[in-house]
């Protein structure tokens, strides 16, 4: 979790998580040595880009709200 993010970074960070891991199932999909077909690598690599992107923006802590009090102006 890195943190508290504004929502542009959260969606640089969850689309460069996507890219990265799709690239990388394209790559074992193509690669001859390892019997992967092309389709289940790059099914494969947007599973797993989705779960590391989830890992990586998603807030594990459990954060306890405290209720705030109002004053109620008097006029």
């Amino acid at each position: 979790m890195l943190g508290p993010l504004p929502t542009l970074h959260r969606f640089v960070l969850v689309l460069a998580a996507l890219v990265v891991c799709v690239g990388i199932g394209f790559w074992f999909g193509v690669m001859p040595e390892i019997p992967l077909n092309l389709r289940v690598g790059l099914l494969a690599g947007t599973a797993a880009g989705v779960a590391a992107a989830f890992v990586l923006v998603h807030d594990f802590h459990q954060r306890q709200t405290r209720p705030s009090r109002a004053r109620r102006r008097i006029l």
